[in-house]
This record gives structure tokens, C-alpha cells and sequence, in this order.
């Protein structure tokens, strides 16, 4: 009896067998979007249940894409996670540098400003943020492309405060110990508001804008002639 070889291209069926999981999930990506779904579903379970909740076989489970697809993305969990936080270093430093752009003609109203735009920032994006800065941050020593992303947003606020003290606006102290403390101040009301600390009654805007505002004042130059 003569032989049949059969010769199987795997990484065809492969393709195929992922198509068919995205179509019959009602899914459809075009080249590319699937690591941005992969991004946003990541951050959806970390929100809904934290980061244990996030798996590859959960994922591609959720998405409707077999696990070879997101292998093509991501090697593993811990590089997928990164790229979130990644994604949320990137988002909060646009958001930032939008309003510093305006602090030369804004005043302390600008510097305000920053510090509110980062306690929304967590609000709105509460995955990124845990993984960025909360209970459930990757380990920034460890990852350097992390390390380089939050040394360079607390850089933009030293640079801030900075360029505030040159205009007489910021007390001349040292940059660095200012930009801790403001970043103290904001962090902590930012986690308390994503871990669900506040009591449901308060008005979270005044209460963000009022927090702002008595930060602003603590570190605000005194005016010439006043005690």
C-alpha cells in the first residue's frame, strides 16, 4: 500500500480557526485592533474583578479569539499587563502636557489644574491606574520601559513647579520634595475615590476641585509686603 503524506500548514489553520472563533462571536477585527481589544478587555477585567482576574485563556474567552491569537501579541500575562500600564503612562502624560502646555498663561490656575486632571485620570481609567501607581502596580525596578514612563511624568511636574517658582508664583523651595508632596496629596485622594472610599453622598467634583485648591494655597509665594 503506497504511502499519503499529508502536509499541514499550521499556522494556516491556525488563522483559519481564529477567524472562524472571531466570527462566530460576533467579533470582527481588522489587522491590528486586536491588540487594542486585548488592551481594553484587560483593563475591564481588572476593574471588574482586579488583575488575578486576567488570564490568556479568560481573554481569549471574552473576546472569542482562540489563545494562538493573543499569543501573536503577547507572550504571556505579564507582558500584557504591562502594556496596559504602558497605555496608561502614555494616556495620563498627554493629558498632563495638554494642561502644562497653558501654565505660562494659566498662573497657579494651570498647576491647579494638573492636579486635577490626574485625580480624573484615575476615576476614569482605574485599571490603568492600580496597575500604574495602586495596590496592584507591576514593578517598575523591574521593568524599565515602566521606570523610564513614571520618572518622566514626575520630571514634567518638577519642570512645572519650577517654571511656577521663576514667575514668583510657588514658594522657592525644593522642586522635588514640592512635587512629592502634590503628588501625595492628589494619589491618595485618587485611590481613595477608585477603591470606593468616599461616602456616596459627597459631591466628588467639589471635593476634587476643593483638594486642588488648598494644595494650591499651601504652596502659593507669599505676596511682597505681607507677613
Amino acid at each position: 500500500m503506497t504511502g499519503v503524506i499529508i502536509h499541514i500548514n499550521v499556522d494556516t489553520v491556525n488563522i483559519v480557526c481564529d477567524t472562524e472563533a472571531m466570527v462566530n462571536k460576533g467579533h470582527t477585527y481588522h489587522h491590528g485592533d486586536l491588540r487594542s481589544a486585548l488592551l481594553g478587555e484587560a483593563a475591564a477585567m481588572i476593574t471588574e474583578a482586579g488583575v488575578a482576574s486576567v488570564t490568556m485563556r479568560a481573554i481569549s474567552r471574552r473576546l472569542g479569539v482562540s489563545r494562538t491569537a493573543l499569543y501573536r501579541h503577547f507572550p504571556d500575562k505579564s507582558g500584557l499587563l504591562v502594556a496596559v500600564a504602558r497605555a496608561g503612562f502614555e494616556r495620563l502624560d498627554r493629558r498632563l502636557r495638554s494642561v502644562a502646555a497653558d501654565a505660562p498663561r494659566a498662573g497657579l490656575e494651570s498647576f491647579r489644574r494638573l492636579g486635577e486632571q490626574y485625580v480624573r485620570f484615575a476615576l476614569e481609567n482605574p485599571a490603568h491606574y492600580r496597575l500604574m501607581y495602586g495596590k496592584e502596580s507591576l514593578s517598575r525596578g523591574d521593568i524599565p520601559e515602566l521606570r523610564e514612563a513614571a520618572d518622566e511624568l514626575f520630571a514634567q511636574l518638577v519642570s512645572v513647579i519650577e517654571s511656577q517658582q521663576r514667575n514668583g508664583r510657588i514658594k522657592r523651595q525644593n522642586p522635588e520634595m514640592q512635587a512629592y508632596m502634590a503628588w501625595a496629596t492628589v494619589h491618595g485622594l485618587s485611590m481613595l475615590l477608585v477603591e470606593n472610599q468616599i461616602q456616596a453622598e459627597i459631591d466628588v467634583d467639589k471635593l476634587i476641585r476643593q483638594t486642588t485648591r488648598t494644595l494650591v494655597d499651601g504652596m502659593r509665594a507669599r505676596e511682597r509686603g505681607r507677613a
